[in-house]
């Protein structure tokens, strides 16, 4: 009785070692795992603060280059000059800033070049100033449609900047856009609708463009949360999803191509997109011309063939895109009996301006990555908007 007893006894202190071994066990893997996520966390927020930071410094980089754009224009022309370049064939200061790349490797060459120190042993960098990746560009906001002169008082600038917006929402895969109705319930019948609905948006008085006798507010007054036309000057972009007929999808797109910043008539050729020579020839199309002949037509694939390739250093013979040249190239391709040439030269510009610039940075190290979106205005040395994400 007394050894099974024992038996017993001795049976219940395994059962209670081998529990406690294994509770001690998930105790242990407990702490291994959430010492395993603190150190990760750790990581990933030095990377991110490295990241952030990596960013900030290719954006400052981009900005200064766009501070002094003037500077390395004239030492551009003067280097030119002595080598015996023809002046016209020296690239605009535009196209001269987008052909200086800024990346982290850049920044520590420059850095590490102006400090004069070689890597520290042991250094697993390499001798980089910035771990990890980072890139700035810039985008001319005169390369865009200032849609704050509509609420000018002189004709000729608001009908100017209203051409613009007519040639870019008369594109046919935007009219389902003005067919069906928007979240709010209604929708713009024509693109002269919605472009009359943001100058009413801006401008001083309480009547419609297209209908004097009509009040504008009552666009908005029905709506679930209604509101009243603002009857100044947009002060972000985001407020055009406010005007009526502009809807999500319309915004993504119009985004892209409007500016608030700019108070320019005319897009500026030497920084304007592909995309944006093409909006500027569509509001440069001759009376009864359609936008689809315009996009059949054979010499368009040729057009923009040519303006890619000039824009890759020149191209061919480093002619550089001109107005008087993209007006060749039109008439060289046929498209003259589509394209009003003379409108052409009204719509676009070879003045540089280098003032206003939306700027894009990126910061990445590890897992761990930092995008920037900024707005600059680089006579002045300011920034105006900046958003990390």
């Amino acid at each position: 009785m007394s050894r099974r007893r024992n038996k017993t006894e001795r049976g219940v202190a395994l059962i209670m070692v081998l529990g406690t071994l294994a509770l001690v066990g998930a105790v242990i893997g407990e702490f291994q795992y959430t010492s395993r996520v603190d150190l990760e966390l750790a990581f990933n927020g030095r990377d991110a603060v490295q990241a952030e930071y990596n960013a900030l410094s290719a954006l400052r980089l981009r900005a200064m280059l766009l501070r002094h754009a003037r500077r390395l224009d004239s030492g551009a022309a003067a280097a030119g000059a002595a080598l015996g370049i023809d002046p016209q064939m020296m690239p605009p200061i535009g196209q001269l800033i987008e052909m200086i790349p800024v990346d982290c490797g850049l920044m520590s060459a420059i850095i590490s070049e102006t400090a004069g120190e070689e890597a520290p042993a042991g250094d697993e960098s390499g001798g980089e100033v910035f771990a990890g990746e980072c890139t700035a560009t810039s985008v001319s906001e005169h390369a865009k449609i200032s849609i704050n002169v509509l609420a000018r008082s002189s004709q000729g600038a608001s009908q100017q900047v209203s051409t613009f917006l007519l040639g870019l929402l008369s594109n046919p895969a935007l009219e389902r856009h003005f067919d069906k109705d928007d979240r709010s319930g209604s929708h713009a019948e024509s693109p002269v609708e919605l472009v009359s609905a943001i100058t009413d948006w801006i401008d001083v008085d309480n009547n419609q463009s297209v209908n004097p006798a009509a009040d504008e507010d009552r666009l908005y007054e029905y709506l679930k949360d209604s509101y009243r036309a603002k009857n100044a000057p947009f002060d972000s972009l985001a407020e055009l999803q406010l005007v009526h007929g502009i809807s999500d999808e319309l915004y993504d797109l119009l985004k892209e191509h409007v500016s608030i910043y700019s108070d320019n008539t005319q897009i500026e050729l030497a920084t304007a997109s592909v995309e944006q020579i093409f909006v500027g020839l569509m509001g440069s199309l001759r009376q009864g011309s359609r936008f689809d002949e315009l996009a059949i037509h054979p010499g368009t694939g040729l057009l923009f063939q040519a303006i890619t390739e000039m824009r890759q250093l020149g191209g061919a013979g480093f002619a550089f895109l001109k107005v008087p040249t993209l007006v060749a190239l039109i008439q060289q391709f046929g498209l003259d009996s589509l394209i009003d040439t003379n409108a052409v030269q009204q719509l676009f510009t070879d003045r540089q301006n280098a003032t206003w610039y939306t700027l894009y940075a990126e910061g990445r190290v590890g897992n761990a990555g930092r995008r920037i979106r900024a707005v600059f205005q680089a006579s002045e040395a300011q920034f105006y908007y900046v958003r990390i994400e």
